[in-house]
């Protein structure tokens, strides 16, 4: 009986191996990367996150095209300067003829059935006195602004992709700090505990320390929703359509001693790009003005044509002679024109008056933009020196606070402190690692609002 057990067994065994073998899969190489299993996050530097930003953001792309459309828009206007040469074919019939200028009028003597003639005509301005000139000046200052426009649309990408690295940094502290504190409260729970089952603390502080440690976990959801939508934001910046978070570069906040306010409001003013593009818009009303003043003159053109014209019907009389076999002819014609207005009801006045408005409109853009920089430099040069000092004293009140923690912890676990003495340290030194992360990350972000605001960034990249 214990032998037909043991070969019972034997069989299974030599079964499942079988089975095994059979079922395993053919591997060949390395081992298959298992599915649902998450990838680690890519690394993401900030230079990298910049270029990135301003490879990718499609509102800087959106700027460039609008460029080249502004420059096609100049040779458009450039090409009332060369002749203009148009092919024509005419084909009448009835008692119309083709004039020297390739149109038709209706002036033979006799109908015809058909009168072909295929031609070239050329057209050419012999000056509209500068009217065309002015033109050009124009829309070549709105070319030049248009370009200052892709300059600020990357000044712009430039810092929104800092502001949000910035941002997912401090996010990663606030959350780094979230879950110190948890791991501190957890700590304190479970010391707690051990004490009340010794019957050395009451069953409150058992009760208080287990309500904050959950304060500490909400805490701690909070803080990683947030870096998550932190990264989204940066990702946004960044022009891509993701959500995928980065192992981001470390910066260091270590404060420098600020420059002259007076040297970078002067370089803002000579650098930012929309104060030049709004300059250039200036010059481009001050042109498109004497374009229109031009217009009291006229213009004086010339146009020349060449020809050639077949009568294809043959003409037969009553007794069956043939009294006109059709005929060809070869012809071309020069002329020149001038037009000049005498009356035009106003139209032209209300052009100039127009043009006159539009230049004093972008000269108060212009002055509005000149004060917005001037607030813009004040603003992040008094931010940055305001961080700068808020990180000194954050650093002191975080190792007051520090120790203070310290010391109720000690002071509760040898019985002569309680345990809302021990929470309400925990929370000062969160407070002040808190503040201690958002002044240190103020100071970078207010040093890339002045880089910004003196427009000393965009030229780099």
């Amino acid at each position: 009986m214990q032998q037909a057990k043991s070969t019972n067994v034997t069989r299974f065994l030599a079964t499942a191996v079988i089975l095994v073998v059979v079922g395993a899969p053919a591997t060949t190489g390395a081992a298959e990367k298992p599915t649902g299993v998450p990838t680690a996050p890519t690394p993401m530097s900030w230079e990298q996150a910049i270029r990135t930003g301003i490879d990718k953001q499609p509102a800087i792309k959106a700027a460039q095209h609008d460029a080249l459309a502004s420059q096609t828009v100049t040779k458009q206007i450039e090409s009332a300067n060369y002749p203009q040469l148009t092919g024509l074919f005419v084909n009448t019939g009835g008692n119309t003829r083709v004039l020297e200028n390739l149109g038709i009028s209706g002036s033979l003597p006799k109908p015809t059935n058909y009168l072909s003639t295929p031609g070239l005509r050329a057209d050419f301005l012999i000056t509209d006195f500068g009217q065309t000139a002015h033109r050009i000046l124009s829309q070549k200052s709105l070319a030049s602004a248009a370009e200052k426009t892709v300059l600020t649309s990357k000044a712009l990408t430039i810092l929104t992709v800092k502001q949000a690295y910035l941002n997912c940094l401090k996010q990663q502290r606030l959350a780094e700090i979230a879950g110190a504190v948890l791991k501190e409260r957890d700590l304190i729970r479970q010391q707690t505990e051990i004490f009340y089952r010794r019957q050395l603390r009451s069953k409150l502080d058992l009760d208080f320390a287990s309500v904050e440690f959950n304060r500490a976990e909400v805490a701690l959801i909070k803080a990683n929703n947030n870096l998550d939508l932190a990264f989204a934001e940066l990702n946004t910046a960044m022009g891509l359509q993701s959500q995928e978070p980065y192992v981001l570069e470390h910066l260091t906040a270590s404060p420098v001693p600020a420059e002259d306010p007076e040297r970078l409001l002067q370089q803002a003013l000579e650098l930012r790009p929309e104060l030049l593009g709004s300059r250039d818009r200036v010059q481009a009303t001050e042109e498109a003005l004497k374009a229109a003043k031009a217009l009291r003159f006229g213009s004086i053109t010339a146009i020349s044509t060449l020809g050639y014209t077949w009568w294809s019907r043959e003409e037969v009389s009553s007794t069956g002679t043939v009294t006109n076999p059709g005929a060809k002819l070869g012809w071309y014609g020069v002329a020149g024109t001038s037009a000049f207005p005498l009356y035009t009801g106003g139209r032209i006045e209300g052009q100039i008056d127009e043009a006159d408005a539009r230049r004093g409109e972008a000269q108060s853009v212009t002055r509005s933009i000149v004060n917005d920089i001037v607030f813009q430099v004040a603003r992040a040069y008094l931010s940055e020196l305001t961080a700068e000092q808020q990180i000194t004293v954050a650093e002191e009140k975080v190792a007051h606070a520090r120790e203070a923690f310290t010391l109720a912890r000690e002071r509760y676990t040898v019985g002569l402190g309680s345990i809302l003495d021990v929470t309400t340290a925990t929370a000062d030194l969160l407070s002040a690692e808190v503040q201690l992360a958002d002044a240190q990350y103020e100071y970078l972000a207010s040093k890339a609002a002045l880089a910004f605001a003196t427009g000393a960034e965009y030229g780099r990249y």
